[in-house]
């Protein structure tokens, strides 16, 4: 079934709440018969600059018109955005309305659209590629678990859930791995492409390294009773990649990828959007409660790093539960500061060691200076005042995801964990 149109010049956002109502029931009843029919809703929620690190915001229109796009504004915070999009074979891209874009605050947007996930997700992280001030919304592993703990968990043992799982040794691959960035990423399979993932799947290639995949869907009870012992005996189960939200009060669910995309399993976009609001000040609390450490505990670094005596900031300590290889190491250091790395780091590495590598870099994310030390057994970097607490975020995020799923992380003297934890504030009181 061809997916329709989005309306090219809405009245207003309701009329694009309806168009997006609509492909939402259809997605839903393709979902309830075994296959997809339309592309499912999708909400991307995104970062920009906040003013509290002094960094003055700008209005998304000038942003995304930057990237070449069309934006028109439907409401005061609501726009609509064209894009060029790929036609039949030897036409050239044409520009049509490809979603909408919606601002929470003066530091997050949400991006809507029906477009397909591939095309989507790499339309997404061009845009954050190209753009310095923007970036997406990063939820670790450690962030959804917390998630996990402090809201789905509660949300009745009969209801269902889905936890994947996901880890990816890119830097154990051939010599091919180079070739590997962040647009690559985007492949990702969700609802959509899981049917045809399944295709010959006995036949697809696969590369001898650490590639773990694992789907916990079950009654909530049963997922909360088995997921701490099977962590306690495989790693990569410490890697959480998504995590599905049965809705509150509608049939079906929306899945939370990592780097902030929702997709609505539903059959009603109000119920998805209130989602992705319900997210968005979850991760907001997360973000500001790391930016309060990062910000007021600033020190001097520890003495026995190679960091300099004038660079002072908080240091952000990860530790490996698995110690790398030396070759495994040694690939890390070739790929992870590529101009499309998937760590979003600028910098060049400096050896100390046969495992012990310093950096003295830059963030791709508003270029903040960021000086790093690596070594097979973890991470320290550290960040001046100011730092958007994205960078930690992505940080934590990419190493779980492929690195070392296993780790223990600090912001200062402050696990890393008590600093996801703090998405509970978010919730007290409130519901979606």
């Amino acid at each position: 079934m061809p997916t329709p149109p989005p309306p090219e010049k809405p009245r207003d956002r309701f009329e694009v709440y309806r168009f997006f109502n609509g492909l939402s029931a259809d997605g839903k009843a393709g979902l309830d018969g075994g296959r997809t029919r339309v592309p499912l809703v999708k909400t991307f929620l995104l970062e920009h600059v906040s003013g509290r690190s002094k960094r003055k915001p700008r209005p998304p229109s000038d942003i995304f018109r930057e990237l070449g796009n069309e934006v028109t504004p439907v409401d005061d915070t609501f726009l609509s955005v064209k894009a060029p999009v790929k036609q039949e074979p030897n036409q050239p891209p044409k520009k049509e309305v490809v979603g909408f874009l919606e601002q929470y605050d003066e530091r997050f947007f949400a991006y809507y659209t029906v477009e397909g996930s591939q095309e989507a997700r790499t339309r997404v992280r061009r845009w954050i590629s190209d753009a310095p001030d923007l970036d997406s919304t990063w939820f670790s592993s450690q962030l959804l678990l917390s998630l996990w703990d402090k809201d789905v968990s509660r949300r009745g043992n009969a209801r269902y859930s889905k936890l994947t799982f996901k880890h990816e040794s890119v830097f154990e691959m051939p010599e091919d791995a180079g070739n590997l960035n962040d647009e690559e990423a985007a492949s990702d399979d969700d609802a959509e492409q899981e049917s045809s993932a399944e295709d010959n799947a006995d036949e697809r290639p696969e590369k001898e390294r650490r590639n773990a995949r694992f789907e916990m869907g079950d009654r909530i009870g049963r997922i909360g009773a088995s997921l701490g012992k099977l962590q306690e005996n495989y790693a990569p189960l410490y890697a959480l990649y998504s995590l599905r939200f049965p809705s509150r009060t509608q049939k079906g669910s929306h899945d939370l990828f990592q780097h902030g995309q929702i997709t609505n399993r539903s059959d009603s976009f109000e119920d998805h959007r209130n989602t992705a609001l319900h997210l968005y000040r979850a991760y907001k609390s997360v973000l500001e409660a790391t930016e309060d450490v990062a910000w007021s505990d600033l020190q001097a670094p520890p003495t026995d790093r190679a960091f300099g005596t004038n660079f002072k900031g908080v240091p952000l300590i990860v530790r490996f539960k698995e110690e790398l290889t030396e070759r495994t190491f040694n690939r890390w250091m070739e790929l992870a500061f590529k101009k499309r790395g998937l760590f979003r780091l600028w910098g060049t590495p400096m050896r100390l060691g046969k495992t012990k590598v310093h950096v003295y870099g830059a963030d791709r994310h508003l270029w903040q200076p960021i000086n790093l030390e690596f070594t097979d057994k973890g991470i320290v970097a550290i960040l001046p005042t100011g730092t958007c607490g994205n960078t930690f975020h992505r940080l934590v995020t990419n190493i779980q995801r492929y690195v070392c799923p296993n780790i223990d992380a600090w912001l200062g003297s402050k696990p890393f964990s008590a600093l996801t934890d703090a998405v509970g504030n978010s919730m007290e009181g409130t519901g979606e």
